[in-house]
């Protein structure tokens, strides 16, 4: 698999190879739902042949993009089973069985307008489907966890006005105005910045005015909150 990816990348080429291709059987697809529709407006026979003939050339083209779609999916994702690729596999074999059926069946001449039209409006729905679940694999997970962090960063302003807020009212220093939360030194780190709150420390090892936060009153979860929301949000203010 990986000699493929590493010819494509000599020839400068280092995206994804299914999404380039996936537009041959969606746009096949949606071309036969089109003459279909236009055959049967306009009665005519040499519209429904080509509608027939969209369908059958997605029905050609389906299993190489899928193919490259397992290769993708193997090489960028290593064949992690998230629910956008559960759902994309699901609906990728069962357009490929409704494309198979319909090409046999408008074979005869027997095959009537309805079930011609399910044959060309049921695939142009499943390959709507795949498209909405192919978007969700690539920008869903970036979407959830953009609002994840920004849920994040709600929880620590609210743990930062609860805990620190008196001493430290938007942000500034009561006490010492010069010193600022957002340019302490103690926040250079995860384990510095808990261990501060654990036991605080003026830099020449006295004592501080800052009480001490203990775990049972602020856990290292919410001390991580409090951290990333002045890292991230006071130094946006």
């Amino acid at each position: 698999m990986e000699w493929l990816y590493q010819f494509s990348g000599s020839l400068g080429y280092h995206h994804p190879l299914h999404p380039p291709t996936v537009h041959l059987p969606i746009g096949m697809v949606i071309g036969a739902f089109i003459f279909h529709i236009l055959a049967t407006l306009r009665r005519s026979s040499q519209l429904e042949i080509t509608a027939r003939h969209c369908s059958t050339l997605a029905l050609c083209a389906l299993l190489p993009v899928a193919a490259l779609g397992l290769l993708d999916w193997q090489h960028n994702y290593a064949g992690a089973w998230v629910f956008p690729i559960k759902m994309k596999l699901f609906l990728a074999g069962l357009l490929l069985v409704v494309l198979v059926i319909c090409f046999m069946g408008q074979r005869r001449s027997t095959a009537g307008q309805r079930f011609r039209m399910v044959c060309y409006g049921l695939p142009l729905l499943l390959v709507a489907a795949l498209g909405y679940f192919g978007g969700e694999l690539v920008y869903g997970a970036p979407r959830k966890v953009v609002e994840a962090e920004s849920a994040d960063l709600q929880g620590g302003e609210r743990l930062f006005r609860l805990n620190c807020g008196t001493c430290h009212p938007n942000g500034e220093n009561a006490m010492k105005p010069a010193l600022a939360p957002s340019r302490a030194p103690q926040l250079a780190d995860d384990k510095t910045f808990l261990r501060y709150l654990r036991h605080p420390k003026a830099r020449d090892g006295t004592e501080t005015v800052m009480p001490a936060f203990p775990a049972d009153k602020l856990s290292d979860g919410e001390a991580m909150q409090i951290r990333r929301y002045v890292l991230e949000g006071l130094r946006q203010k």
